[in-house]
């Protein structure tokens, strides 16, 4: 039985949320280009993807991405949604996120994550982001439950 996109990238939330590398890495094509953040430099290919993965979760304790909603057309899947982990130093990190997935069947060749990096940075810190954040925040169903 074939897995829609959205069902794919559930996975993948699920693994991350494990600390799983080894099944992020599965979901991917073997020529990944990763944009972790845009405006850097991508991530290309699952050797790449892995070591930064490794380098990322002694960073991000206890993560759920939380979807709100998505959207499909052609071989991209477009989620938004919440960042939501423990950073190293004990602070509570939740940041609106956009992420575009391509695929070809069910293997993501493409991920793009679109966040605000200075919201990253000042949630990491501990700083309060701001009442007009909330509705931003608070929305959306973790991915477990879905």
């Amino acid at each position: 039985m074939t897995r829609s996109k959205l069902e794919v990238v559930q996975e993948l939330f699920r693994a991350w949320g494990r600390h799983d590398v080894d099944t992020v890495v599965s979901l991917m094509a073997p020529g990944v280009v990763w944009h972790y953040h845009v405006g850097s430099p991508p991530v290309e290919g699952v050797d790449a993807m892995r070591k930064v993965l490794d380098r990322l979760k002694g960073h991000q304790i206890d993560s759920t991405w939380r979807l709100t909603r998505h959207a499909e057309t052609g071989k991209a899947l477009m989620v938004e949604g919440v960042d939501d982990f423990e950073s190293a130093e004990g602070h509570r990190v939740q940041v609106p996120y956009m992420g575009v997935y391509e695929f070809e069947g069910e293997a993501i060749t493409a991920w793009r994550d679109y966040l605000d990096m200075g919201l990253l940075a000042a949630a990491q810190r501990g700083d309060d982001l701001g009442a007009h954040l909330r509705p931003l925040i608070d929305a959306g169903v973790p991915i477990h439950e879905q």
